[in-house]
């Protein structure tokens, strides 16, 4: 099953030195929603930027054709 993943970084705005919210998607391949938000957070763990899982939602797509 296929999720598509929200998840937030912040970080510091290099010019401004104010903080800056930077909103990725991403499609976890996963057997479950809790799973998925597992894999997100250990995928970026070692992440110099703050982070946190916004959301994770059931994707319509079906497989991937390589």
């Amino acid at each position: 099953m296929y999720y598509i993943a929200k998840v937030k970084f912040e970080t510091i705005d290099d010019q401004t030195g104010r903080p800056k919210k930077i909103y990725e998607q991403y499609l976890v391949d996963a057997g479950s929603i809790s799973e998925a938000e597992e894999l997100l957070k250990d995928r970026f763990k070692d992440s110099i930027a703050e982070f946190s899982v916004v959301s994770v939602v059931e994707s319509k797509i079906m497989g991937v054709v390589k």
